[in-house]
């Protein structure tokens, strides 16, 4: 009786400490990601994402993908070739909301505590893009060691490690992705020819940059209130 009794205290101490770091897990994200060096290497896997959601558009609508680079500065490229408007369009379009839409697939997969699954997925995508598209040097040392660490929590990290992990590392992708459509914002609000995305989609539709950059806020948004409702019912 006494064993049981510890158990069943020990799980709800379990429990617990994952709803405490699932409440937390915005500001973990935001104060560890703003860490010098630390928070940029780490926030290089939600451009591993966003720049495989153009290469993934460009596939899906028959074109070709030359490259990924990732950098340093957690910027990214992807060089496509498309073979018509609409493809170009949807390359262009196609970053935000695929890492957006990915970081709530990840989250719903941890709802359901399949946190294996959230891992393996991200070794697949770093394999496929250290095997066949990326060729610069910081993005194949990036590839290599991430792909390392995720390893290692795997084979070595218990239940708790391997959520909390899984949690992060999707909190990440979830949260970068609006602040970085935040961020784009305020760029394409002092210089549109800097926004990226959303100046490839100006140029292509002749809609200012900051309406794009506007839409890549609140399709994020919506994914992070998506997400949230996974794990609280109003």
């Amino acid at each position: 009786m006494n064993t049981i009794k510890a158990n069943f205290a020990f799980s709800k101490s379990l429990t617990l400490k994952k709803e405490y770091f699932l409440y937390a897990l915005p500001l973990v994200v935001l104060l560890i990601n703003r860490i010098p060096y630390v928070g940029k290497y780490l926030r290089v896997v939600n451009t591993l994402i966003h720049e495989s959601g153009h290469a993934f558009f460009a596939l899906l609508t028959s074109g070709d993908v030359y490259e990924v680079e990732l950098f340093s500065d957690r910027s990214g490229t992807a060089t496509t070739k498309t073979n018509s408007k609409w493809s170009r369009f949807l390359v262009a379009i196609g970053g935000y909301p695929f890492g957006s839409a990915f970081a709530f697939l990840m989250f719903y997969f941890i709802s359901i505590n399949q946190y294996q699954i959230v891992l393996y997925t991200i070794v697949i995508i770093a394999l496929l893009n250290l095997a066949m598209l990326v060729r610069n040097t910081y993005g194949v040392f990036w590839l290599i060691s991430m792909i390392i660490l995720v390893l290692v929590v795997i084979f070595y990290g218990n239940d708790f490690v391997k959520y909390v992990f899984t949690l992060w590392l999707s909190g990440v992708m979830l949260f970068e992705s609006l602040y970085s459509s935040i961020e784009l914002v305020i760029i394409a609000s002092k210089k549109s020819k800097a926004a990226g995305d959303a100046y490839n989609l100006e140029r292509f539709t002749g809609i200012p940059a900051m309406f794009w950059a506007f839409l890549f806020v609140a399709q994020a948004g919506y994914f992070v209130y998506l997400t949230i409702r996974l794990f609280f019912t109003f």
